[in-house]
């Protein structure tokens, strides 16, 4: 499923209604069936609250993932700034100090930006590349082996530390908070009973089953976008990418 992440928003909208609808082809043609015709008697004592039932599950299932999809999505772009920040503030600070220090914390803040743009694609399966962590341990060993006449800027230094290595932590918890393939299950499965219940309700009528269908199936087309498009910020085609973070490096 992961293949429909990397779909410009257009052509996602597309397949999931194309995806969807070809079920709900399937579904109408469910009472056609000889072999169905005792369900089709006995969708006579179904009542049509029965589809409304259904259909409020859907919805509710479909509103708790939004919000914490798109909760997820706002804490990501959050953290991504907040850590390209903190690097913007550390490049500052290491121009301000003399020769070699200086160079050697513009160094590190490059290299840390390097290696947290390495880790971006694999946030999801690891708790963050010892590269990146590396770097952040010898951050603090620069930091704490200030000379004396350096140490008007250590606790400015720190400060941002501290807070760039925070704000790492958040983006890889952010990276691992996705609508999981549990979740995912219940909400086809729900989309589907509702399917089945409407097919059922409207078993009698052909015109009326088909245009109840189309409907449904249009709704639970835009609901699945809605989900993947702003599910796992990080990756997919309008992904959040770590270029606000190489360009803080530069002090861009």
């Amino acid at each position: 499923m992961l293949w429909l992440y990397g779909l410009p928003l257009v052509v996602l909208f597309l397949t999931l209604n194309v995806l969807v609808g070809l079920a709900a082809v399937l579904l109408w043609w469910l009472p056609t069936m000889p072999e169905a015709f005792t369900l089709v008697r006995a969708s006579k004592e179904i009542s049509p609250a029965l589809q409304t039932i259904c259909g409020t599950l859907f919805v509710l299932a479909t509103t708790f993932l939004s919000s914490n999809v798109w909760t997820t999505e706002e804490k990501a772009y959050e953290a991504v700034a907040i850590e390209a920040r903190e690097v913007r503030q550390l490049t500052t600070l290491s121009r301000l100090f003399p020769e070699p220090r200086r160079s050697e914390l513009t160094s590190l803040v490059s290299e840390y930006a390097t290696q947290s743009a390495a880790e971006w694609p694999h946030m999801e399966g690891l708790d963050g590349s010892h590269e990146a962590e590396q770097v952040l341990s010898a951050f603090y060993g620069a930091a704490m082996s200030l000379a004396p006449n350096e140490q008007m800027l250590a606790g400015e230094f720190i400060r941002a530390l501290n807070a760039l290595g925070e704000a790492r932590e958040r983006r890889l918890d952010t990276a691992r908070n996705n609508v999981n393939s549990d979740q995912w299950a219940v909400m086809l499965i729900l989309a589907l009973i509702l399917g089945v219940a409407v097919t059922l309700v409207h078993a009698e009528h052909a015109k009326g089953r088909a245009i109840a269908l189309g409907l449904i199936s249009v709704m639970v087309a835009t609901a699945l976008f809605l989900l993947i498009a702003h599910d796992r910020p990080f990756i997919g085609w309008d992904a959040l990418g770590p270029l606000s973070v190489l360009q803080a490096a530069k002090g861009l």
